[in-house]
Parts: structure tokens; sequence; C-alpha cells
């Protein structure tokens, strides 16, 4: 196992470790699709981990040239996915992005704390569900790499109907761009 996940992939190989992520992402959408939400499409917990799972193998087959990178990109990208996808919203999660973004370019480990109020209206005869509260926190100072690229640990949490949810996420930034990648949890 170690000398495939050591081993640059060959372009047989490659071919070979696509259809291996091909079939793990269908396998993660046989599992979460069950899951749909109230106007009768895919899940938030769905699409996160579709998407994670994605951005996830792509990012571990470019920063690490390996099988492993690819798979385990993919995994911890369908973790992470999954579990942000699962608690909020469109709106929380952009909340959240807006926070990891003010997060990475901060000087002190302060975190940004956004309060988010619900969007939609509380079914007749119940109150209206608590405020998400999403907050994004460094963890420790931005580090350079040898491709130009910064990385940096940063903290998320939400806080969504009393249920707080905090996951580690390391985010890079090539040279030339100002979009954050998650690259592992």
């Amino acid at each position: 196992m170690t000398a495939l996940i050591a081993r640059p992939i060959s372009w047989l190989a490659g071919r070979k470790l696509a259809v291996h992520a091909v079939g793990l992402v269908a396998a993660l959408g046989l599992a979460t699709a069950c899951t749909t939400s109230e106007s009768g499409g895919p899940s938030n917990q769905a699409m996160g981990t579709f998407m994670g799972a994605a951005v996830g193998g792509t990012v571990g087959g470019l920063a690490f040239g390996t099988a492993g990178g690819v798979v385990g990109g993919a995994l911890v990208g369908a973790l992470a996915g999954n579990l942000v996808g699962r608690a909020l919203d469109q709106q929380e999660r952009a909340r959240l992005a807006q926070a990891t973004q003010t997060a990475f370019t901060a000087e002190t480990n302060v975190p940004t704390t956004y309060t988010v109020e619900p969007t939609s209206a509380p079914p007749a005869g119940t109150s209206a569900p608590p405020p998400t509260v999403v907050a994004a926190k460094p963890v420790a100072p931005a580090t350079r790499r040898a491709d130009g690229s910064t990385c940096r640990p940063i903290e998320l949490t939400a806080t969504k109907n009393g249920q707080t949810t905090t996951e580690t996420t390391t985010f890079c930034k090539t040279a030339n761009s100002e979009e954050l990648k998650p690259v592992s949890v």
C-alpha cells in the first residue's frame, strides 16, 4: 500500500485511478441519495458530499501526484462536504466562507463570527428556530509552500438549532488567486 501511495501516477494508473474515483463518488452518492430537501431536490448533505469528494480528489491528486493523494483527498473532501452540507443552508455557508476568508488573512487568532437569522418562516404553530452562528478562527500562522501557494489551518465552527459542529481544515491559495481551497481536515 505504501508503494502505491508514494509512486507517481502513470497514464495507465491514472486512468485506473479515475475509474476508482468515479466509483467512490458513485458509492458516496448512493449512500446519500435518500436524503432530499423539502423541495424534493438533493439535500445540502448530498450536495456537500459530492462537491467535497470532487474538490478533495482533485486537490489531493494535484498536491501529491499519487493515487493515495487522489483517494485521500476525495475521502477528506467528502467528509468535510458532508458535515458542512448537512448543517448549513446557502446563506449560512456564504457567511462561513466570508469568515474563512477573513480568518485566512488575520494577523491574530481571533475568530471571525457571524450570526445568520433564519430565512424561512416557521411552520404554523411553531416558534422560529434560533439564528445560526458561524465562525472561522486561524489556529496557526500562514505558511508558504515551494510552489508559491500560501496555506493556513482554520477552525470552522457552526452552531445551528443548538448543535455545534467544529472541524479544522487547512486552506491554501495560489500566488495568483484569492480563492481559498481546502486541502485537509
